[in-house]
């Protein structure tokens, strides 16, 4: 609007000066005398009249262009304010979008921790019947107390006001020993309480959840019921007994030397892996007849050879005492 009026008023100033400046001619010089004037004074004519109309009219543009500029300004800061509310706007879509999926991630890692403490509750129920704690009929006040809010009245009943008491922990052993079947139950109650503790610490729910799970009743129950392995006594596991020979692959060895050597006095034998007697065994004295015949047997007669046998083999040599040699000439 501005802008339109600025035009209109210097096309309206433009054309006055002109009606002036030919009014001027008109009268004082003459449109004869104008074309026969010295060129110095015609030009000097020339400029007084166009040279203010040309400062007009750069002035109009000197402010058009300056209005555009700020017409120009005015879009560029509409577009960054428009720029920046976007990334504001998107900036707060995903933080949105990001506590949502942590309310989400939250919310199912709640669900799955109250359906394993549901089933770390059922396996504590289970071993408060089986160690003979709580009696059936009493069973369904417990389950009401659960449900009223007390997580751990379960455990606290297993526990009991001491659970650091030995005879408690002897009790709870002598139970164990009668009924193996607990065994299981005491083992998928200490896993499923180890990965309980780890999963609240990893996902930093609710600090009293987990300190319930971390240190409270739980993992009280927890040390109890591995203190209770512990002190179960262990079967005795069988030694194997000790090889009868020392080396029968050796005893072997010497039995089919002494058979190559002599055919005829081992083939009578048959091999076996001899036993070595105990150190401190004593040997056992000839019966009284052996001890008669012996002492009647004349000095003079000659004691029969023995035997070869496979532990006693000598070798066969050329400088034997025994081995027959070419008489002399």
């Amino acid at each position: 609007m501005v802008e339109s009026f600025v035009l209109l008023l210097s096309v309206l100033m433009s054309g006055a000066w002109l009606a002036g400046a030919a009014g001027y001619v008109d009268g004082h010089i003459g449109w004869e005398n104008l074309a026969h004037q010295h060129p110095t004074e015609l030009a000097a004519l020339m400029a007084g009249i166009f040279a203010p109309l040309a400062l007009l009219w750069l002035l109009v543009a000197y402010f058009r262009q300056a209005n555009s500029q700020r017409h120009l300004a005015f879009a560029l800061k509409q577009l960054h304010w428009q720029a920046r509310k976007s990334a504001e706007q998107t900036e707060t879509i995903v933080r949105a979008l990001a506590e949502t999926q942590d309310h989400e991630r939250h919310a199912a890692s709640l669900q799955v921790l109250d359906r394993s403490l549901a089933d770390l509750q059922s396996l504590a129920a289970r071993l408060t019947l089986g160690f003979g704690r709580l009696a059936p009929r009493d069973q369904s006040a417990y389950w009401r107390m659960t449900k009223a809010g007390d997580r751990f009245a379960f455990f606290n009943c297993l526990l009991g006001d001491d659970p650091a008491s030995l005879e408690r922990r002897d009790d709870m052993t002598i139970r164990l020993q009668e009924s193996p079947d607990l065994r299981p139950l005491i083992e998928d109650y200490v896993q499923l309480q180890e990965r309980l503790a780890d999963f609240a610490a990893k996902r930093q729910i609710d600090p009293l959840l987990r300190e319930g799970l971390e240190h409270g009743p739980p993992a009280k129950l927890r040390a109890l019921l591995l203190s209770v392995l512990r002190s179960e006594p262990q079967p005795e596991v069988p030694q194997p007994l000790q090889a009868q020979t020392s080396n029968p692959s050796a005893a072997l060895t010497a039995h089919r030397v002494a058979q190559v050597l002599w055919p005829q006095g081992v083939a009578k034998q048959a091999f076996s892996p001899s036993v070595q007697p105990p150190a401190n065994a004593q040997a056992t004295p000839p019966p009284v007849e052996a001890r008669k015949e012996e002492a009647d047997r004349p000095a003079d007669s000659e004691a029969p050879a023995p035997s070869p046998s496979p532990g006693n083999v000598t070798p066969f040599s050329p400088l034997a005492p025994g081995f027959p040699r070419h008489p002399g000439p």
